[in-house]
């Protein structure tokens, strides 16, 4: 039945008759049962999930994960920061590091690459690009470590 209750053993002039009423497509489910098992669906839809399922998913894709910093940024926010930037290097992300400089901030871009460095050990991933400057912004790209395969 087109609601997901059984019809129990019915025959199959009955069966056809069922699904010409209800609209749908007597579709054989088992037919090394005895007696074989039917089932009254939409044939394309159950077609189309039938292909989903053996092309399985494209899995997830990674994305670039931005994380902002101060210039003067302190040892604890760092931490912090850094925690969250693991996370998504777990879960296969990669992540942009950055740190704007302001004003007189732009004399000394040394003091800003040092934090990312250390903001990239905090991280424990793997540099996919160093700390570089580009303009007024300092950054760097993290990519997850891989895998040892077990």
């Amino acid at each position: 039945m087109p609601d997901g209750r059984s019809a129990g053993s019915v025959g199959l002039d009955q069966a056809r008759y069922l699904a010409a009423q209800y609209g749908l497509d007597l579709v054989e489910i088992a037919p090394k049962a005895t007696p074989p098992v039917g089932r009254l669906l939409d044939y394309n839809k159950f077609r189309y999930q039938q292909e989903k399922l053996a092309r399985g998913g494209k899995g997830k894709t990674t994305q670039l994960k931005e994380m902002r910093l101060g210039y003067a940024i302190g040892d604890h926010d760092l931490s912090v920061k850094a925690k969250r930037a693991k996370e998504f290097l777990e879960e296969g992300h990669f992540v942009r590091a950055f740190i704007n400089l302001r004003g007189r901030e732009n004399i000394f871009p040394d003091k800003a690459k040092q934090s990312l460095i250390a903001f990239q050990q905090l991280t424990g991933g793997t540099l996919e690009q160093p700390a570089s400057q580009v303009g007024k912004r300092v950054q760097l790209i993290i990519k997850p470590q891989r895998k040892p395969n077990a």
